[in-house]
């Protein structure tokens, strides 16, 4: 029987005893799955793990996304680096945000492997985008329900690091999705509202759109409801990019810190993505 523990009270799992450098029989990969998208976060401690038995791991969860631009250009495996010349995202904050809400079928699943890991700062934090409707007012939750909400996204406005930035086409995405969805792969309902990439409210006045939205993103960042996770050397992270947010605080960029990255595609994203 796969034994795990609650990494908090609103999300996450830590999954014990199980190597997932090896070959996965078919009824564990199905019992992973199940609790990625009941959890939203399944966290596997002390692996040892190189960049073929990440990508073979990551398959188990669905195929690799090549969804704009620099998941276009990147093979299956990336990294999130300060130190690599083919690192990206490596330095600075990163607000709460799902990828690529800004395309109709955002990203299913994230995995990151901690390859070298920051002493000080660096941890990721991981928000319940389900969780929060409870704690929204009544007339909030009400005037989402039949809200639009658009996402929008300038591969511009990142620095993509020296080894990938020149390859990265520096285009605007825009997608409007209901402010409150069905979640793909549960039964949960879920808020499509972030603090990186929600534009506005379609309908609303800018003032009260940026009001709703700020009221929502105060909510998903709240610190008591937020998990943090510190990362270590052979750590190994997937989540569910839809039911989480994540983001991270700045960090002194002294600290060398790289993740390995593999990015999985929601089911109806096209294969020949855009």
């Amino acid at each position: 029987m796969l034994k795990h523990t609650a990494l908090s009270p609103e999300l996450g799992l830590a999954i014990e005893g199980l190597d997932v450098s090896q070959a996965l029989p078919d009824e564990l990969i199905a019992e992973l799955r199940r609790l990625l998208h009941t959890h939203g976060l399944l966290l596997f401690r002390h692996q040892h793990l190189d960049d073929g038995q990440q990508a073979r791991l990551a398959r188990y969860f669905g195929r690799f996304s090549r969804q704009g631009p620099v998941q276009k250009t990147s093979s299956d495996i990336t990294y999130v680096s300060n130190t690599r010349t083919d690192g990206t995202f490596g330095k600075g904050e990163l607000l709460f945000h799902s990828d690529q809400c800004y395309y109709p079928y955002p990203m299913k699943a994230i995995m990151l492997y901690g390859v070298e890991v920051a002493q000080r700062g660096g941890h990721t934090l991981f928000t319940h985008t389900g969780r929060v409707l409870d704690r929204l007012r009544p007339a909030t939750v009400d005037l989402l329900k039949s809200s639009q909400v658009r996402h929008q996204f300038h591969y511009g406005d990142v620095d993509y690091g020296q080894g990938v930035d020149a390859k990265v086409e520096k285009i605007t995405v825009s997608h409007v999705h209901p402010a409150i969805v069905q979640h793909p792969w549960s039964d949960q309902r879920i808020v499509m509202i972030s603090q990186a990439t929600a534009a506005d409210i379609v309908g609303l006045a800018q003032e009260r759109s940026r009001a709703v939205i700020d009221e929502v993103n105060q909510a998903l960042s709240d610190p008591a409801y937020v998990y943090e996770h510190h990362w270590a050397e052979g750590d190994l992270v997937i989540w569910d990019n839809l039911l989480l947010q994540h983001a991270r605080p700045d960090f002194d960029p002294s600290e060398r810190r790289t993740l390995r990255r593999c990015a999985l595609a929601h089911e109806l994203e096209p294969t020949a993505a855009p």
